[in-house]
Order: C-alpha cells, then structure tokens, then sequence
C-alpha cells in the first residue's frame, strides 16, 4: 500500500512563471519518502545509527503538465521489494483526480560498517508499503551522445547546497540544470533523468558540461554531464517543453 502525503505548491516554490521549479517537484516527491520512513520506520536516522545509509544512484522524473502555485497536491510513495543491491522507490503526484508527475528512483543501502553494499533480501521495505514499480512513459535510462559536450558553466557547493552528509542534496542538481537551458522563460521541464555517479562535498566546484539541443516532436532534450576535479558527478537527460 503507498504511503500519502498532502502537500501545497507555496510561494517559495515556484519560478517567475509561477510554475514549481524542476527542484520543487522532486522535492515534494522526496518529502513524502521521508516522511514515510520518519512515520513507518525504521527512520533514516535509526539507519545511520546502525551504519546503514540510502544513498540514490539513478532518479527518473516526468512532468505532465505544470504544476502551478498554490495547487493541492496529494504524493503517494512506495517501495519494491528486490533481491538485489536496488532499492526501487516510485513516485505518483496528484492534482485532484489528475496525474501531473510520476517518479522513479533506484538506491542502494551502504553499510559504512562493512564498507559494502546491503541486498534486498538483507532488508525488508515491507514497513514502508510496497508495490509494482510505476510505469512512466519515458525510458529510465538513456546513453550519452557520442560528440563532445560543451562547457557551459561552472558552479560552487555551498552550504545551503548540502545535506546532513555535507554533500551537495540530490533535489539541487534538477533545478543546476534547468538554469543552463536556452529560453527559460518559455518552458519548463518535463522529463529528467540522471545518473549520480560520484558525490559533490561542500566546497568543490562543479563543472557542467551540456549538448546541442536534441528535438523529438513537441519536447527537446539536452544532454548533460558534471565533473568533480576530473572525475565525473552526474550524467543526465533533461526534456523541456513549450509552457
């Protein structure tokens, strides 16, 4: 059985369109896990006391129409159970009766004791509810372009960027990426996927490099990808569309 949460699209959550931010919607879909595991257990702080800690290493978002300010919306969340190292989590937002944006997320569970990784049998989701995964309309992975992407912006982790880990939250880079899209004000983002490779510490300075502009019928995506020093952050496809 999913896991439900009430939410209202507030002033601070939204762009110059009055529309939420990229960030804002995924954040809605964040909170409802959190909540989730704060009421159901075990928490994610009784995880980490135990030296365990979900960390994301795919997220896949699509936005079917925008989610506009003040709108009240209902965020159901569930787990699936696996035998794996994957830890599926789906995501479904509601405006009333209407979807307006769907969410797919893999993690995996550290043990910081062992210095590996916890399977699915190890771990039972079955106190948080469970189901199928969601089916989006949008694949949930994708490959890099084969020509070189283009610099297009350098970015420094701040404070305000960070989680309880020091690491640069998950939810920031959605809106990171939005920011190096032509014509903004035109559009917003319908589709995101990333693959987080590498975490981003306080202080490092992320290097973001993007493609050309990819057109399929009424959405256009772009190609990104993070560096780190070198060393790779995150791999991501982002689709926008005409508001």
């Amino acid at each position: 059985m999913a896991f439900q949460l009430k939410m209202t699209v507030t002033a601070h959550d939204i762009d110059a369109n009055c529309l939420a931010t990229p960030t804002s919607t995924v954040k809605y879909m964040m909170e409802a896990v959190d909540r989730n595991m704060l009421l159901c257990g075990p928490t994610y702080q009784e995880l980490m006391d135990k030296g365990l800690s979900f960390v994301v290493s795919r997220s896949a978002i699509e936005v079917l129409r925008p989610i506009r300010e003040y709108e009240e919306l209902t965020v159901s969340t569930w787990a699936t159970p696996s035998k794996n190292f994957s830890f599926p989590r789906s995501y479904l937002v509601k405006s009333g009766e209407e979807t307006v944006a769907k969410g797919l997320s893999i993690w995996a569970l550290l043990d910081t004791n062992q210095g590996g990784f916890v399977k699915g049998c190890e771990f039972s989701v079955e106190g948080y509810g469970t189901g199928e995964e969601i089916h989006l309309s949008i694949p949930t992975r994708f490959k890099m372009p084969n020509e070189a992407l283009t610099l297009c912006g350098e970015r420094a982790v701040r404070y305000s960027d960070v989680d309880r880990n020091f690491h640069m939250n998950n939810t920031k880079y959605f809106d990171m990426l939005f920011d190096y899209i032509p014509n903004r004000e035109n559009i917003y983002m319908s589709s995101c996927l990333i693959n987080y490779v590498c975490e981003a510490p306080l202080g490092s300075n992320i290097n973001i490099y993007t493609s050309e502009p990819e057109v399929l019928e009424n959405e256009v995506f772009y190609y990104f990808k993070t560096e780190i020093d070198g060393k790779e952050n995150i791999r991501a496809k982002v689709g926008v569309r005409n508001i």
